[in-house]
């Protein structure tokens, strides 16, 4: 009803909604002007002054826009909250005492009509105008030669009122009502005249246009009306109306037309040029979308500071203090965040807003929320209070919202949540409580909340989990509990759950709790299960076996080395460290296997707690410290070694006091490697605790605080010593071939028993260097290719962590010194006896035996007359034999001087090589007895 006798014709024939309007509106010389006691003029368009609406009384303040560009008839009503004395007790504001309205100031004595009768411009101060300008009704000024141009540049119009007597240009021509218009617009098919006089009586003669017999058809288009029009500009409506057909013929027939890339295509219909998108006119067919508005901000209540896309209205960031007034009807979503509503929050609030599906409140300092606050929103879907003052929700807060689904409380200061505050909220399908203040959750706090399916409670504080605290939430699939200090969680606390499908937790030992629910996280990692620290039986028996080994093996060499003093003291020292850093292996294997043991069947209860203990990161320390000293003795004891043998007599020896700087310098690297993880810094947190098993190995694709640090050592620095370590035994290996060919070819008789020993050797440097590969190499192998991002199942850690970490600290006590025990001596003993027991001295071929066997019994010549201590033996009658000049460096005989071949293992004593377990107690430090040497090899 609003558009009857508002002077557009709405009835396509002949306008009978126009009929019988003389009370609302008259026409004077083309001119028409709404009654100032029963309507006010509301305008269409800025850029069109020929359109405008005489608005009815009763359409105003009725809460639909008829005034659709600025909605000035919606603007400061009534409903809106707005009453005479809260209007006039603003000062930027005053009231409409016929339609009872509040209007800003800017709109008084602005010369145009707001209020009925013109109450907004009484009373105003008007300036006279100068000579060169023209004084409308209204009082405003005009350009004098804007007057009478047959455009309304008076507010009021009358600028176009009484022009019959006003002269006109000579380029001009008179319009029936007295208005002048250029004669180029006298009959070009557009009315310019108020009246519509240009284009009455025309002819195609007298056009200024082409007729339709000149057009162009390669390049133009014929209008119905005759008009000829560019081609470009078929089915595309544009800003400047005298491009296309005055008659708008060329946007017909445009359904299937394809529109060009700068314009709109409206549905069904014609293209629309992008100057006219986001105009606030709809240019588009009112059967089509509106394609052309669609998505564009416009003003849809009384504050401008409010923009409105599509179905949304957006007040954000204003700092407002109540909700704006006069919202369309169709505006379905509502986002207030960034105000300053809960400074003035009153029950009533939000009861206008019933047509809502989507409200933010978000960061509006709402401290409370009062019960039956939004009672009358029963249409509501979705409700954001986020980041709000809220600490207390209390019992049936939320009444009236029978269909809300969605309801995100993140990051306001709740601390306690009493028992049915949800109560009301049957349809909500998502809680979001995060990043609260909550310490503990009663029994009923989540009653009534039949259709929950997603429940979010990280970052709170939450303690304690009793049992029913999730009672009535059996259709809930998903809750996340991270960021919590859980310690203590009843056993029926998920009693009822039987739709979870999800958890989260911070700790893997409460989803023993759900062992239902198919994905819960953290997921467990590779040491543990929900019953013991070591989940797998063959890990739990091998652990105290590999423990036991490595504390009783290395415990024993220890003892055995400190009592046996007769061995070289150097090397002795250098064995015995190794052992010591060995044994603490096997004290961090024990233990692990004595937690395991104590927390049998309940370990998932204190998970937690352990991996944060002291001793899970003294067993952490332990476990380190062993691996690397244990590295690093084996570099110095490979280098010892590999001098020894490939430099018999040519390079100075290692003494004790400098074996000792040595070991304990490495000592303190080791200790310090192994005690900056216990720091307490951010990049070493919890760094032995990241696994049950108190490991620092980084053998996983995950990248935690200081993995860098765990890469250097375990992979970068332990790659590197196994590289030295075996290419030291390879090249004594070559260097023990080199020596036996060399044998060969000079023709020694003891060769075959060389040989023997060669083997032997052979054989061991095989396996010291296996084993150390064994140790190693899995663990940097498979580190390196975690760190390309490749995962590898959790299983395989366990097992590399059982058995390989530790297999050096089990094995070395017997590659070191078991294997050169006096029990070996039995075998060592045939080959020396029949060396210096089948011939006995004085017997006739005494001399001869030792010779056969390329052995010299005697004095060295003159030159060479001092004897080893460590290398001469003493017969039965007390002779010497068996000794070597130290200044010629080679074995002598009573009646020749061969020299010997001068290859390294048989320049060495002949001690060196056949072994003797009866050295002089007085022996230097730098000679060997049989079990240093053959410990050596």
């Amino acid at each position: 009803m609003g558009n009857r006798c508002d002077t557009i014709c709405d009835c396509a024939t002949h306008c009978e909604d126009e009929l019988d309007c003389d009370e609302y509106y008259t026409k004077i010389d083309g001119v028409t002007y709404c009654s100032r006691t029963t309507t006010i003029s509301c305008s269409l368009s800025d850029d069109d002054q020929y359109i405008d609406r005489c608005l009815n009384k009763q359409y105003v303040c009725n809460g639909y826009n008829d005034c659709p560009r600025l909605f000035d008839d919606e603007y400061g009503c009534p409903f809106g909250g707005y009453t005479e004395q809260s209007c006039l007790k603003m000062n930027d504001h005053f009231w409409c005492p016929v339609e009872h309205r509040c209007l800003p100031k800017s709109v008084h004595c602005n010369h145009i009509q707001e209020c009925f009768d013109g109450f907004d411009e009484l009373n105003c101060d008007t300036k006279p105008c100068s000579s060169n300008e023209y004084q409308c009704l209204n009082g405003q000024c005009i350009d004098q030669q804007k007057r009478c141009n047959s455009k309304f540049d008076c507010y009021d119009k009358s600028d176009e009122i009484g022009c019959r007597n006003h002269s006109c240009p000579i380029t001009h021509r008179r319009c029936h009502s007295g208005q002048c218009i250029p004669a180029s617009s006298w009959c070009d098919y557009f009315n310019d005249c108020l009246d519509h006089s240009d284009e009455q009586n025309c002819n195609t003669s007298s056009t200024s246009q082409s007729s339709s017999n000149d057009c162009d058809y390669q390049t133009q288009f014929r209008c119905d009306n005759g008009q000829c029009i560019s081609a470009e500009f078929r089915c595309l409506l544009t800003s400047d109306p005298r491009k296309i057909c005055a008659d708008r013929s060329n946007l017909n027939g445009c359904r299937n037309f394809s529109c060009p890339s700068n314009s709109v295509k409206c549905a069904g219909s014609f293209c629309v040029d992008s100057t006219l998108k986001c105009n606030e006119r709809l240019d588009c067919p009112v059967l089509s979308d509106w394609a052309d508005e669609q998505l564009c901000p416009f003003y849809c209540s009384d504050s401008r500071l409010c923009q409105c896309i599509d179905t949304t209205i957006n007040c954000s960031g204003h700092s407002l203090l109540t909700i704006p007034g006069s919202i369309e009807d169709q505006i379905l979503r509502m986002i207030l965040k960034g105000n300053q509503l809960g400074l003035n929050l009153t029950l009533n609030m939000f009861n206008r807003l019933d047509r809502m599906h989507m409200i933010d409140l978000s960061d509006n300092q709402i401290k409370f929320i009062l019960p039956g606050l939004f009672r009358k929103l029963w249409k509501l879907r979705i409700l954001h209070l986020r980041k709000n003052l809220i600490e207390t929700i209390e019992s049936y807060t939320f009444t009236g919202l029978p269909n809300l689904g969605t309801l995100s409380l993140n990051g306001n200061h709740i601390r306690l949540i009493r028992e049915h505050a949800f109560s009301g909220l049957a349809s909500l399908k998502t809680l979001d409580l995060s990043n609260q203040h909550i310490t503990s959750l009663q029994k009923n706090s989540f009653s009534g909340l039949r259709s929950l399916k997603n429940l979010d409670l990280s970052n709170n504080q939450i303690n304690e989990l009793p049992d029913g605290v999730f009672s009535g939430l059996s259709s809930v699939i998903s809750i996340d509990l991270r960021g919590n200090k859980i310690k203590s969680v009843g056993s029926k606390a998920f009693q009822g759950m039987n739709a979870l499908k999800q958890i989260t937790f911070d700790e893997f030992h409460f989803c023993c709790l759900v062992r239902h629910v198919k994905q819960c996280y953290p997921e467990p990692n590779e040491f543990s299960s929900c019953e013991d620290l070591m989940s797998n039986t063959i890990l739990r028996i091998c652990i105290w076996c590999l423990g036991s080994i490595a504390l009783i093996g290395n415990m024993f060499v220890i003892l055995w080395r400190l009592r046996y003093k007769t061995i070289n003291r150097v090397h002795s020292f250098l064995i015995i460290n190794l052992a010591l850093g060995d044994l603490l292996m096997g004290i961090y294997l024990l233990i692990i296997a004595s937690v395991d043991s104590y927390y049998r069947g309940i370990y998932f209860i204190v998970d937690a707690r352990w991996r944060h203990s002291s001793l899970c990161h003294f067993a952490g320390f332990l476990s380190t410290l062993s691996s690397e000293i244990s590295v690093f003795f084996l570099i110095v004891i490979t280098i010892d070694r590999l001098i020894t043998i490939t430099f018999p007599f040519r390079i100075y020896r290692l003494r004790s006091k400098d074996a000792k700087l040595i070991i304990i310098s490495l000592w303190l690297v080791a200790i310090i490697i192994s005690g900056l993880p216990l720091i307490p810094v951010e990049y070493f947190d919890n760094f032995y605790g990241r696994s049950g098993v108190c490991l620092a190995l980084h053998i996983t694709h995950e990248r935690p605080n200081g993995w860098e640090y765990s890469v250097f050592v375990f992979l970068v620095l332990n790659l590197i010593s196994f590289t030295l370590i075996c290419g030291s035994y390879l090249w004594m290996f070559i260097v023990a071939r080199k020596t036996q060919k060399a044998a060969k070819s000079n023709g020694r008789r003891f060769v075959t028993t060389e040989t023997k020993v060669q083997n032997r050797m052979a054989r061991r440097m095989m396996f010291i260097v296996m084993t150390d590969f064994c140790c190693w190499m899995p663990i940097i192998g498979l580190g390196i290719v975690s760190l390309f991002g490749v995962r590898i199942p959790p299983q395989i850690f366990a097992w590399i962590a059982v058995f390989i970490l530790p297999l050096n600290a089990a094995v070395n006590p017997t590659l070191y010194t078991l294997s050169g025990l006096p029990l070996r001596r039995s075998s060592s003993n045939g080959f020396s006896n029949h060396i210096y027991s089948t011939r006995k001295p004085g017997s006739p071929n005494y001399h001869q035996s030792l010779s056969s066997h390329g052995k010299h019994i005697g004095s060295c010549s003159n030159k060479d007359t001092k004897f080893s201590s460590n290398s001469t033996r003493t017969s039965n009658n007390g002779e010497q034999f068996g000794g070597y000049c130290k200044n010629r460096r080679h074995f002598t005989d009573h009646n020749h001087q061969n020299s010997m071949v001068k290859s390294p293992l048989l320049q060495l004593p002949l001690t060196s090589l056949i072994g003797d377990q009866q050295s002089n107690k007085n022996n230097n430090e730098f000679e060997q007895d049989e079990n240093d040497d053959t410990s050596y090899l």
